[in-house]
C-alpha cells in the first residue's frame, strides 16, 4: 500500500489560515447577514448572503480536513479545487473591481488572498505532480459514470453563469445579477474539476471529500434560501408556488444526493 505522505508544512500553514478566513466568512454571511450587508467586501442583499455563506461552509469541509490531516490523499483533489475556486472567483473580482467596497477593511485582504492562493496552489500542484496518491485506484465503469455525469452538469452550469449568469438563473427563487451569478460560478466547476480529476483513478477519502461539499451546498442553499424568506417582508418573500422555486430546490437536493453517492462510495472502499 502506497504511503499517504504529508503535505509541506507552509501549504499547511496555509490551508489553515484559509479555515480561519473562510469559516469567519461563512459564519457572518449564513447567520448575520445584516451584518455582512454593511462589512462585506461588496454589497450582498440578504438572499445572496446566505448563499455565498452556503457556498463558503461547503468549502471549509475540505479545508478543515486538508489542516487536520495534511495527506495528500485527499489533499491532491482538495488542492485542485481550491487553485480552480479562487481563480474563478479572483477572476470576477478583477473584472468587477467597481463592485468591490474598497473603503470596507476586510476588502484588500480578501483581494490579496484571491492573488495569492491561486498562484501558491498552482506553485504546490506543480511540485507534487508525481506523488503518488495512497488508497488510489481504478473506478469501476458504474462510478466513472456518476463522476462524468457531475462533471458535465456541474462544469457545465458553471460554464453557462460565466457566460449567461442572469439567463440559467433566471429560475432561481430571487434576482441573480450578473456579477453575483458569475461569482457562484466558482461552486459548480470546482467540485466538477474534482470529479473530473479523480475519475479514472482516484482515492476513496478523495470521492468523500468532493461529495461532502456537494451535501452541505445542497442542503443549506435550501435552508439558507427558506430562512431568509421567512425573515424579509411579504413582497420579497420567494414564490413557493412557482415551479422555478422547485426547480432550484430540485437542483440543490440533487446535488446532496450526488454528495451522498460519492460519501457511501468511499465508505464503502
Amino acid at each position: 500500500m502506497r504511503e499517504n505522505t504529508a503535505i509541506p508544512a507552509f501549504l499547511r500553514i496555509v490551508t489553515i489560515v484559509e479555515c480561519f478566513v473562510v469559516g469567519f466568512a461563512a459564519i457572518g454571511l449564513f447567520f448575520f447577514p445584516d451584518f455582512a450587508k454593511t462589512n462585506w467586501i461588496w454589497e450582498v442583499p440578504p438572499f445572496n448572503a446566505r448563499y455565498m455563506g452556503a457556498v463558503y461552509f461547503s468549502t471549509l469541509t475540505p479545508l478543515i480536513v486538508l489542516a487536520s490531516l495534511a495527506r495528500w490523499s485527499p489533499g491532491r483533489v482538495i488542492l485542485w479545487m481550491i487553485f480552480v475556486f479562487t481563480s474563478s472567483v479572483g477572476l470576477v473580482m478583477f473584472v468587477y473591481l467597481s463592485h468591490l467596497e474598497w473603503t470596507r477593511f476586510g476588502t484588500p485582504i480578501f483581494v490579496l488572498l484571491y492573488i495569492f492562493l491561486p498562484i501558491n496552489s498552482a506553485v504546490f500542484l506543480y511540485k507534487l505532480r508525481n506523488w503518488e496518491v495512497a488508497g488510489s485506484a481504478e473506478s469501476t465503469a458504474p462510478v466513472r459514470t456518476l463522476l462524468l455525469s457531475v462533471v458535465l452538469l456541474l462544469g457545465g452550469y458553471g460554464l453557462a453563469l460565466v457566460l449567461i449568469p442572469e439567463t440559467v438563473t433566471a429560475f432561481w427563487p430571487w434576482a441573480i445579477d450578473a456579477f453575483h451569478g458569475r461569482i457562484y460560478a466558482a461552486i459548480f466547476l470546482a467540485p466538477a474539476f474534482g470529479a473530473f480529476i479523480i475519475h479514472r483513478c482516484g482515492a476513496p477519502s478523495e470521492r468523500m471529500i468532493v461529495g461532502s461539499i456537494l451535501v452541505v451546498l445542497g442542503l443549506l442553499s435550501i435552508l439558507g434560501t427558506i430562512w431568509t424568506s421567512a425573515g424579509v417582508p411579504l413582497a420579497k418573500q420567494i414564490d413557493t408556488t412557482s415551479l422555478g422555486t422547485w426547480a432550484f430546490f430540485g437542483m440543490n437536493l440533487l446535488c446532496s444526493a450526488a454528495g451522498l453517492a460519492f460519501i457511501q462510495l468511499g465508505r464503502k472502499s
